[in-house]
């Protein structure tokens, strides 16, 4: 398969990642600086990344119906098409975490609150480390930060589980499965191994 192609995608899937980490960040910003005027700039991210998805998904399909790609590069483009799917719906919990955002106390924030927030952000780094870099290792580590997402979560939500708080919670936590399945991804790519729903399996 022509390596011009695959580059082209690399860049487009870059490209989407980096916007899917600006739109966490700024929704970031709205939940820890109570910035509100930024709710408006996290909908327009949004939408550019729900356009990004459908031009990555159109790229992805030529080349599987034209290109005929197999073994490493067919991975890689099966990869893509995962990713993107997890990336836009980043942008969909950032938008839920900016919409709850604004309407919280003045006093919300706890050190579990901020532990969760952290690990989350964490997570979605490592992840897209992984998805542009090709990065096994740092996919394993974002496996192992999610842990901490879910342990949070679990925390903040029984020490205060009011509606808006509970929202962004859930949307953190989602975040972190997500880049979870961007991590999981990649190592399938990398290695032919699919390691979704492990722990189950090994449970059995």
């Amino acid at each position: 398969m022509n390596k011009k192609h695959l580059d082209e995608l690399k860049e487009q899937i870059s490209l989407m990642a980096r916007r899917a980490e600006s739109i966490f960040d700024k929704a970031l910003e709205v939940l820890r600086d109570a910035h509100h005027d930024r709710f408006q700039d996290v909908l327009l991210m949004d939408r550019d990344l729900n356009k990004m998805e459908m031009e990555l998904d159109q790229s992805c399909i030529r080349l599987l119906a034209l290109k005929d790609p197999f073994a490493v590069d067919l991975r890689f483009i099966l990869s893509v098409m995962k990713s993107v799917r997890d990336l836009e719906r980043i942008g969909d919990e950032s938008k839920t975490i900016a919409k709850w955002s604004v309407k919280l106390p003045a006093d919300f924030m706890s050190s579990d609150l901020s532990h969760l927030i952290d690990n989350a952000r964490k997570a979605l780094q490592l992840a897209i480390q992984a998805l542009l870099h090709d990065d096994e290792a740092a996919a394993n580590e974002c496996l192992q930060v999610e842990e901490y997402v879910d342990e949070y979560e679990d925390r903040v939500l029984l020490t205060d589980p009011a509606l808006p708080l509970g929202l962004i919670t859930r949307s953190l936590e989602r975040i972190g499965d997500l880049s979870s399945n961007i991590s999981e991804n990649v190592i399938y790519y990398l290695e032919a191994k699919d390691i979704r729903h492990q722990e189950e399996q090994q449970q059995q």
